[in-house]
């Protein structure tokens, strides 16, 4: 019965596709494609339809989930031969059960129809992921030109309703016609959510027929997104629909899949509660170890938390169900490396041996995802596992290993923001609200002492930060030979041009994760003092950083940020023996709620004390604030521009 429904299933969905083949040869080539080359004069190609079809059934005494993706793409100029190369991608919770893809070829009037034959399945590697699971199968389109057109259907099953998928409106190209369709079995319940829709046209109806509901979306006339510099991830603008099963009802029970948080967190606990049952002796000998003789609770919470982060390598994995059960503590401190939920148990396991009760298993989505879990309680809203410790009472310290060098109380930068499910004991949850760090607590100082010796400026310089600009610097020079240190050091603190030269630095507090970094450096800056007849111009502007910032008016998408920052920088310039100051430019400011900056010129005895300060106080900068944007960039280029003058007495 089983396989007599799924090949029924698969039928349907195979004469829909036939349907949309036939129907193509009744247009002429020349006719739709120059009435889309009209249309999209600049564009590559167009997508004539992008349908989606999921049919949610049972199969027996389970729920079944077929979904199939079909695609008509038009090229409009030879730039589109590169997508003749196509995957479809398939894991442990979704297979695929068949690939349709034709090109069709211009032949006069009408199509000639070209099948792919040969299709190669490979193991695929995420960025950033040592172990997944991801497969893709691989195959090209044939005779793909200007004029042709290539149709693809993708049909998968997916294995459990937990991990359905989201449906997007828009494509790298535009969309002639987007559409979305359920088919529901009326005893399994579903839910959905529109994100980003309110500036399109999306016609939607939901019918009854026979034993079931079939909800459907319609949208014309689509633009294509653009890839932008700096953006998040597509999902926080383009236009999409989440789709989720929040109940499947069966003849004898009802079982709750996503009605509610709880319903995720009881899944979720299902899996994580079986591990750490058992206690490691060496584990629990270092714990003794790194809290001999503490009696303050939160020294030894930290003392762990730093000890997880020097001591266990980060190594993401995506293999299955093991992408959600957490590894156990005694394997991940014997093999030293571990996922974010094996550095989550071992943080965990570490401090219960400790004696610490109040930390929980905590579930969390990366910034990389926009939702929440009030919004929809499925897997969809997280990608990511750290550990909460409660000193007291609604306080909340988030503790993520993963992030080698951020301090104790300081969450890793990508999960500010962000809702956490915070697993407090079988069927006890709590979902918490990671803070943003404030700016004032990210900041970077810099105090620069300068002469002029001929052309050259000789300068002393004293850096110091703390918070994410410090976790940020200290990741990129830890490990570093001195060769490349060195040229890190020229490269961060380049000012003025480049004949910019450190001669000599001193490092201190890389590793101490409670106290500032600090680092002395000597430089020199060639050609870099102007002599016009008796007076010397000097630009003290060595580091715009707002220069070349300005946003394109026709820009779209937000611009992201990695933390809320402020810098303080100060440059004083002794005024040589004697020259006097002719000239001092006026001091210029630009201060909103989410960006600014401060350039102040001043003289303090025999010297010149040049101040620029700036900050940036948002994670997302969205559209509407785009304009204040450039009017500062404005603001700031005319500033960068000034010079003093200095001039013989």
């Amino acid at each position: 019965m089983f396989k007599n429904n799924f090949i029924l299933k698969i039928l349907f969905l195979f004469i829909c596709f036939s349907f949309f083949i036939t129907n193509s040869y009744s247009q002429k080539p020349d006719e739709i494609y120059n009435q889309y080359k009209n249309k999209f004069p600049d564009k590559m190609a167009v997508l004539l339809e992008k349908n989606d079809e999921i049919i949610i059934d049972f199969e027996a005494d389970t729920v079944s989930t077929i979904h199939t993706e079909y695609e008509d793409l038009l090229f409009l100029t030879d730039r589109a031969t590169g997508l003749s190369n196509q995957k479809a991608y398939e894991s442990y919770f979704s297979k695929i059960e068949k690939i349709d893809a034709v090109t069709l070829v211009p032949n006069g009037k009408r199509y000639k129809k070209m099948k792919v034959e040969y299709f190669k399945k490979e193991k695929e590697s995420s960025s950033g992921i040592f172990y997944d699971d991801l497969e893709s199968t691989n195959f090209i389109m044939p005779n793909v030109s200007p004029k042709a057109r290539t149709q693809v259907s993708i049909t998968q099953n997916i294995k459990d309703p937990r991990f359905l998928s989201s449906f997007y409106l828009d494509s790298y190209v535009p969309i002639e016609s987007a559409k979305l369709t359920l088919k529901v079995n009326k005893n399994i319940e579903i839910a959905y959510k529109l994100f980003n829709t309110e500036n399109i046209k999306l016609d939607f109806t939901k019918t009854e027929k026979g034993n079931y509901i079939i909800y459907e979306w319609k949208a014309k006339n689509l633009e294509g997104f653009k890839s932008e510099d700096d953006a998040p991830r597509r999902n926080y603008f383009s236009p999409h629909i989440v789709y989720y099963v929040t109940q499947i009802n069966y003849p004898n029970r009802s079982q709750k899949i996503a009605k509610s948080v709880a319903d995720l967190y009881d899944w979720y606990s299902s899996l994580s509660c079986k591990v750490n049952l058992e206690d490691d002796a060496a584990l629990f000998k270092t714990v003794e170890k790194l809290t001999k003789g503490m009696t303050d609770e939160q020294e030894k919470v930290k003392n762990i938390f730093y000890w997880v982060q020097d001591n266990i390598k980060y190594i993401a994995f995506e293999d299955g169900m093991r992408g959600f059960i957490p590894s156990e503590a005694s394997f991940v401190y014997s093999k030293r490396y571990g996922d974010c939920k094996g550095m989550s148990s071992i943080i965990h396991k570490m401090l219960n041996m400790a004696g610490i009760e109040n930390t929980y298993l905590t579930w969390i989505g990366s910034r990389n995802l926009p939702y929440k879990y009030s919004e929809i309680p499925t897997p969809i809203v997280d990608n990511h596992m750290i550990v909460t410790y409660q000193p007291t009472e609604g306080e909340f310290i988030f503790l993520d290993a993963t992030d080698s060098y951020s301090p104790f109380g300081f969450p890793s930068s990508m999960i500010q923001g962000k809702e956490a499910l915070l697993g407090m004991g079988r069927q006890k949850h709590k979902v918490a609200l990671v803070p943003i760090i404030d700016k004032e607590k990210n900041y970077s100082k810099e105090s620069v002492e300068l002469s002029i010796s001929d052309k050259k400026l000789i300068g002393k310089g004293k850096y110091s930060s703390e918070g994410y600009p410090k976790g940020y610097m200290t990741h990129y020079i830890d490990g570093l030979s001195k060769e490349n240190e060195q040229r890190y050091m020229n490269r961060y603190f380049t000012k003025g041009n480049n004949k910019f030269f450190v001669d000599d630095y001193t490092i201190n507090n890389l590793n101490k994760k409670d106290e500032a970094l600090k680092i002395e450096y000597d430089f020199r800056i060639e050609d870099y003092a102007k002599f016009v007849g008796d007076e010397i111009y000097i630009n003290m502007n060595m580091e715009k950083a707002f220069g070349n910032d300005e946003i394109d008016k026709k820009r779209k998408s937000p611009i992201e940020n990695d933390y809320l920052f402020e810098a303080n920088n100060d440059i004083f310039l002794q005024i040589p023996k004697g020259y006097e100051v002719e000239y001092l430019p006026e001091n210029s400011t630009f201060k909103n709620d989410l960006f600014g900056y401060t350039i102040q010129y001043k003289k303090e005895g025999d010297k010149i004390k040049f101040v620029h300060n700036y900050y940036k106080n948002y994670l997302l900068l969205n559209n509407e604030s785009f304009e204040d944007w450039n009017k500062m960039i404005k603001e700031a280029n005319k500033a960068y521009r000034e010079v003093i003058i200095l001039k013989k007495k």
